[in-house]
């Protein structure tokens, strides 16, 4: 698991974005060096509204796998399918976990 301190931005309707606002707990697909990875959006407001910068932390499953890309500074696109949604840019990496379960 890795967690990151991030600034994102979803786009508005008029830029090709949802109709509607994000929630908190959104999960769409983050580029991460040409692979689109899951990561969960947490936010301390319910609503994420589109066409605003928010700070949130993002969460990766299987983030440390990817260890190496999501740094401090690294930016990307969010997608559901192949559908571009907003972008985000890591501020900082808060903890990265290694899958034990895996060998």
């Amino acid at each position: 698991m890795l967690k990151v301190k991030a600034e994102i931005y979803f786009l508005t309707e008029q830029e090709g974005g949802m109709k509607n606002d994000v929630r908190n707990g959104f999960m769409p697909s983050f580029d991460v060096n040409g692979d689109l990875i899951m990561c969960k959006i947490i936010c301390n407001e319910e609503t994420i509204t589109r066409g605003k910068k928010h700070i949130v932390e993002m969460e990766f499953p299987y983030g440390e796998v990817y260890s190496q890309y999501i740094v401090k500074g690294y930016e990307a696109n969010f997608h559901v399918g192949s559908v571009v949604l907003g972008h985000g840019k890591i501020l900082d990496v808060i903890q990265v976990t290694l899958d034990e379960t895996t060998t």
